[in-house]
C-alpha cells in the first residue's frame, strides 16, 4: 500500500499543487513570525549583554513606577554624591555615573533623526569617563570637555553627514540647543546599538538637559580582579547602608532584567503577528481538508477496487495519510524557506534594527511540526472515509453528497447561530467587547456547520443573475456550484474567514475615525493643536506655549503635560505604594476648549485641587470634596505633597478624555523637574481667522524641529493617517489568508473538472463550444467566491457593529460602513474567483471529446 500511495502521488502531482501551496503559505507565516521574534530578541539580548559586559554592580533608586501606555517602568534619581562612596568601597576598580533620558538629534536639513514612537529609541546620556564601563569608543574626534560640546553615535553621523567640528542641534525637554560636535563614537564594532541614536554630553550638561543638578540615574561599578559580582554588591550595600533609598544589583541581574523587559515589550508584537499566522493555518487547514476530501471522492472506484482485492481498511487509511505526510513535509520545508523572506519583509516594514536572521532549532521544529500536523489532521477524516468505501462502490460512477439534507447539522448550526447573535447583541448593548468577540467566533462556527445545508439555496440565488445573463453557460455554472454542497461550502468558508476579518477591521477603522472626527467637530472649541511625533518622549519645552500665548491673535493656550504618579499613598506609610496612573497637568482653559460633560461638582484646577473622570470616581470610590494623595517620582518639592481635593467629576470620551487625574500647572510644575508638553491647544481671539493666525504660530513652532502646528481639520487628517500603517499591515497579513482561500477555490474547480470529464465530453459532443465550457467553469468559480465573500461581509459587518456599539461608553459612538471599500472587495473577490478558474477552464475546454466520453 505504501508503493500504491507513492505511485498514485507521483502519477497525479498536479492535483496536490494547491494543497502544497496552502501548507507552504501557512507555514511561511508561522515561521516568519518565529524567526522575526527570535531575531529581535537576539539583537536586543546581544545589545544589552554588550552594554553591561564590564559592569559588575549597579546602584540605582529602589523606587520605580509604571509609565503607563506600554512605556514600562521608570526609576527615580539618586544623589550624585554616592559616586564617591562607591569608589571608596574596597574591591571597586572603576565607577561612573549614568544620566539617561530621551533626546532628538536634528539633521542639517532640520529634520529630527529617528522616531522613538515608531522605531528605535533616541537617547540622551552623559559621556562616561571610565573607558572600562563606557560601551562607546571614540572613532573620530574627542569626548566632550565642556557643556557646549556633544558626541553622537556613528550611525547618526552617517545618516546626517555631520563631521567633527560641525554645529549640531539637539532637542530635549528643555528646548532645542546647538552644540559643537567634539566626537563621533562607535558602539563596540557597530555604528550604533540596535539602530538607536545617542547624544552624549558632559555630566553637568546631561543633568541640565535630562534630569536635575546633583542627581543621576544610576552608578555602575567594575570589580577588581578576583572579586565576584555578588561579593562586590555585598560590599557596596554594606558601605551605603539601608537609609539612602537605593538598591544594589549585579551586572548579570541588570542585563537579564533589561532583556526580560524588551521581551515583554515585544510580546504584543509576537501575539499580534501570531494571530494572523493562526488565521493562515486555519484557512489552509480547510483548503487541505477539502482537497483530500475531493481526492478521495474522485478515487472512490480505485479505493473500492483495492478493498475488493483484499486491502484492509487500515491499509487504505495509511495510503491516504502517506500522501498527506509527503505533502505536509514538502510544503512545510518550502514554507519555512519562504518564512525567512516573510521575516525580512516584516522587519523592514516595522523598521526594526538591521540584523542577520536568527534561525533557532526550536523555531524550525515548531514551524515544520505545525505544517505536518495540520496536514495530517486535515487528512484524517478523508482518510477515514476512504477506508469506509465498500467494495460494491467500485460499480458506482460518483459519490452522492447528502450533507445538504442533514437535519442534525441544520439544527445544531441554527442553535449556535442564534446563541452567537444573542451573545453579540448582549455584548454590544452591555459594553462587553469580549462577548462581541465570542459572538463573532460563534457566527463562524455556526456558518461552518450550516454551510452545506444553505450552500444550495445561497449559491442558487447568487448564480441566478449569471444564469440569466450568460445563458446555458451560466445555468451550468449555477447548477455545478450547488451540485456538491459540502464541497462548495467548505471552499467558500475558507474565504469567509479572510473576507470577514478584512471587513471587520475596515468597519472598525472607519467607525473609530468617524467617532474621533465627530468628537473633535462637536466637543472641541479650539483652533490649533501643536503636537510632536514622538508621543511626548522628548516633548515640547513649556516655552512653546508661553510664546504662543503672547501673540495678539491668540485668546487661550492650554498645554497638556503627563507624568506617572502614585495615587492613594498614605504619607504615614510611604513604604506602601498606592496605585500608579498617568496624571495630567493643564490649566483651567481646558474647560473652555472642551465641551466637558460634568456629572458632579464645579471643576477647578486651582492649587490643591484635582478633577477626575467618572470611571475613576467609581472605581476608586471618590466623590467631590474627597482628598486624594498624589505623589510623583522624584517629587521636586521634597517630602510629602499635600493631598488634592476633588473639585469635579466629568464624563470621558475620545475628545474629552483629558486624563483620570487632572491637576493645575502650578502643582504639576512644582513636582516635576524639567516639565514638557505633549500637546498645546490654542484658541484664537474673536475675529481672527485660522489663515491669519497660522503663520505667526508656525514661526514660533518652527524653532522646535520635532513640533508641528495643525488646524483642527489638519489634526483630524493626522489622527486618521496614524491608523493607516497598522491598517495596511493588517490588510496585507489578511491578504495571505485570502490568497490561500483562492488556492482552495482553484483546487476545487480543477478537481471538479476532472470529476466531470465524461460530462464535459458529452456537452462538447452535443454542440457546446469551447468558449461556453470555459465560461461555465469560470462562473462556477466566481459563484463560490461570491458566496464566501457575502458570508464574510455579513460576519464582518455584524462584528464591526457589535464592537463599535460596545465601546460607546468610551466615546466611540459613530458606526461607519466603508461602502465603497466593501463593494470593491466584493467585485475583487468575484474577479479573483474568475482568475482562480483560468487554468481549469482552459483544460476543460481543450479536452479531447472522444477521450473524455470514454473516461471511466
Amino acid at each position: 500500500m505504501l508503493q500504491v500511495a507513492l505511485r498514485g502521488l507521483m502519477a497525479h502531482k498536479s492535483r496536490l499543487v494547491t494543497t502544497f501551496l496552502a501548507v507552504s503559505l501557512g507555514v511561511a507565516f508561522v515561521s516568519g513570525v518565529l524567526v522575526l521574534t527570535d531575531t529581535v530578541n537576539r539583537t536586543f539580548n546581544d545589545l544589552f549583554s554588550d552594554v553591561y559586559a564590564e559592569t559588575d554592580a549597579v546602584v540605582r533608586s529602589n523606587e520605580e513606577i509604571d509609565q503607563g501606555f506600554g512605556g514600562g517602568e521608570v526609576r527615580g534619581l539618586i544623589d550624585e554624591s554616592l559616586l564617591d562612596e562607591v569608589q571608596d568601597v574596597d574591591g571597586v576598580a572603576e565607577a561612573d555615573v549614568s544620566i539617561d533620558g530621551f533626546a532628538r538629534i536634528i539633521g542639517p536639513d532640520g529634520d529630527p533623526v529617528g522616531n522613538p514612537a515608531m522605531g528605535a529609541p533616541t537617547f540622551g546620556t552623559n559621556w562616561q569617563e571610565s573607558e572600562e564601563l563606557n560601551p562607546f569608543t571614540i572613532s573620530d574626534g574627542e569626548p566632550p570637555s565642556s557643556d557646549d560640546e556633544v558626541v553622537i553615535d556613528r550611525g547618526s553621523a552617517k545618516d546626517t553627514g555631520y563631521q567633527v567640528g560641525d554645529t549640531v542641534e539637539v532637542q530635549t525637554r528643555t528646548g532645542a540647543n546647538e552644540y559643537t560636535l567634539s566626537g563621533i563614537a562607535r558602539f563596540g564594532s557597530a555604528d550604533n546599538p540596535g539602530g538607536a541614536s545617542f547624544a552624549m554630553w558632559t555630566v553637568e550638561e546631561a543633568q541640565e538637559q535630562l534630569g536635575e543638578p546633583g542627581k543621576v540615574s544610576s552608578i555602575s561599578a567594575a570589580a577588581e580582579d578576583g572579586i565576584s559580582q555578588r561579593e562586590l554588591v555585598s560590599r557596596i550595600r554594606d558601605a551605603l547602608g539601608d537609609d539612602v533609598g537605593v538598591e544594589v544589583i549585579t551586572g548579570q541581574q541588570i542585563t537579564e532584567e533589561t532583556q526580560d523587559d524588551i521581551q515583554q515589550a515585544l510580546g504584543f508584537l509576537t501575539i499580534f503577528l501570531g494571530f494572523f499566522g493562526v488565521i493562515a493555518v486555519v484557512v489552509g487547514a480547510f483548503v487541505i481538508y477539502n482537497a483530500f476530501s475531493i481526492i478521495v471522492a474522485q478515487r472512490t472506484r480505485e479505493m473500492a477496487l483495492l478493498r475488493a482485492v483484499g486491502a484492509r481498511r487500515r491499509q487504505v487509511r495509511r495510503a491516504v495519510l502517506v500522501e498527506a505526510i509527503v505533502v505536509g513535509v514538502a510544503g512545510s520545508v518550502f514554507g519555512f524557506l519562504l518564512g525567512l523572506g516573510v521575516a525580512f519583509l516584516l522587519s523592514s516594514f516595522l523598521q526594526l534594527p538591521d540584523s542577520s536572521l536568527a534561525i533557532l532549532p526550536r523555531s524550525v521544529l515548531i514551524a515544520l511540526a505545525v505544517g505536518i500536523v495540520v496536514t495530517l489532521l486535515s487528512a484524517l477524516i478523508p482518510a477515514w472515509r476512504a477506508s469506509r468505501v465498500p467494495p460494491l462502490a467500485a460499480m458506482r460512477d460518483v459519490a452522492v453528497d447528502t450533507s445538504a439534507r442533514s437535519r442534525g447539522r441544520l439544527i445544531v448550526g441554527l442553535v449556535i447561530l442564534v446563541a452567537a447573535v444573542a451573545l453579540l447583541v448582549a455584548g454590544a448593548f452591555g459594553s462587553r467587547p469580549l462577548y462581541v468577540g465570542l459572538g463573532v467566533l460563534g457566527l463562524l462556527i455556526g456558518a461552518f456547520l450550516i454551510g452545506p445545508v444553505v450552500a444550495r439555496p445561497v449559491a442558487g440565488v447568487l448564480g441566478a443573475p449569471v444564469a440569466r445573463l450568460r445563458g446555458v453557460s451560466g445555468e451550468l455554472a449555477r447548477d455545478n456550484a450547488v451540485r456538491n454542497p459540502r464541497r462548495t461550502a467548505l471552499t467558500a468558508f475558507a474565504l469567509t474567514i479572510g473576507v470577514g476579518l478584512v471587513t471587520f477591521f475596515l468597519v472598525l477603522n472607519s467607525s473609530v475615525r468617524a467617532s474621533i472626527d465627530e468628537a473633535l467637530s462637536t466637543g472641541f472649541n479650539g483652533d490649533f493643536i501643536v503636537t510632536t511625533d514622538d508621543f511626548g518622549l522628548v516633548g515640547l519645552p513649556p516655552q512653546v506655549g508661553e510664546d504662543i500665548a503672547e501673540l495678539p491673535e491668540v485668546d487661550q493656550v492650554v498645554p497638556f503635560r503627563f507624568a506617572p504618579a502614585f495615587v492613594g499613598d498614605d504619607p504615614a506609610t510611604p513604604e506602601i505604594e498606592g496605585d500608579t496612573t498617568a496624571v495630567t497637568g493643564t490649566n483651567d482653559g481646558i474647560f473652555d476648549l472642551f465641551e466637558l460633560d460634568v456629572v458632579e461638582g464645579r471643576p477647578s484646577l486651582a492649587s490643591g485641587e484635582v478633577v477626575i473622570d467618572r470611571d475613576t470616581a467609581t472605581s476608586d470610590n471618590l466623590d467631590v470634596g474627597d482628598t486624594v494623595e498624589i505623589r510623583f517620582l522624584d517629587d521636586a518639592r521634597g517630602g510629602s505633597p499635600p493631598p488634592a481635593t476633588v473639585s469635579g467629576i466629568y464624563e470621558s470620551g475620545p475628545a474629552e478624555n483629558i486624563g483620570s487625574y487632572v491637576i493645575g500647572l502650578d502643582d504639576y510644575d512644582a513636582a516635576i523637574t524639567n516639565p514638557s508638553d505633549v500637546q498645546v491647544l490654542v484658541s484664537l481671539a474673536d475675529g481672527v481667522s485660522v489663515e491669519e493666525a497660522q503663520p505667526a504660530i508656525r514661526e514660533i513652532v518652527d524653532k522646535f524641529p520635532t513640533a508641528d502646528v495643525e488646524s483642527v481639520d489638519e489634526f483630524k487628517n493626522t489622527i486618521s493617517s496614524q491608523f493607516d500603517p497598522i491598517l495596511y499591515l493588517i490588510l496585507v497579513l489578511l491578504v495571505l489568508a485570502v490568497i490561500i482561500a483562492f488556492l482552495g477555490i482553484a483546487n476545487t474547480i480543477a478537481l471538479s473538472v476532472l470529476e466531470r470529464t465524461r460530462e464535459l465530453g458529452l456537452l462538447r459532443a452535443v454542440g457546446m463550444r469551447r468558449k461556453q465550457v470555459r465560461s461555465a467553469v469560470r462562473w462556477e468559480s466566481a459563484i463560490i467566491a461570491l458566496m464566501g465573500t457575502v458570508l464574510g461581509l455579513t460576519v464582518g459587518l455584524l462584528g464591526g457593529w457589535g464592537i463599535t456599539r460596545s465601546l460607546r461608553d468610551e466615546g466611540f459612538e459613530a458606526f461607519a460602513v466603508p461602502v465603497v471599500l466593501l463593494v470593491i472587495i466584493a467585485v475583487f473577490a468575484g474577479l479573483l474567483g474568475l482568475m482562480a478558474a483560468l487554468v481549469p477552464a482552459y483544460r476543460a475546454a481543450r479536452m479531447n471529446v472522444l477521450s473524455a466520453i470514454h473516461t471511466e
